[in-house]
């Protein structure tokens, strides 16, 4: 990760945590921002290397907002924290 590893680590355990697993739990970058206490830009560039990486997926509303959730690959890579 290149992303700030912690900010980015933190990310990925939120979804996971929050039971973001699938599209149809997916969560705005606002929705992100609130709970986290993060920056939207910080978030959207956390998330666009988690997508890259494959840990990430999203699905598109419309006006162009997209939902994030963790893939199988994502879960891994947050369960090796704890390993």
């Amino acid at each position: 990760m290149t992303v700030a590893g912690d900010d980015a680590m933190t990310v990925l355990a939120y979804l996971h945590n929050m039971g973001h697993l699938s599209a149809d739990r997916a969560v705005s970058v606002r929705d992100l921002s609130s709970a986290l206490g993060m920056d939207e830009e910080v978030l959207e560039r956390i998330l666009k290397e988690h997508v890259e990486n494959g840990y990430v997926e999203y699905v598109s509303r419309r006006l162009g907002e997209n939902l994030y959730y963790l893939t199988g690959k994502g879960v891994i890579r947050v369960c090796s924290i704890y390993t």
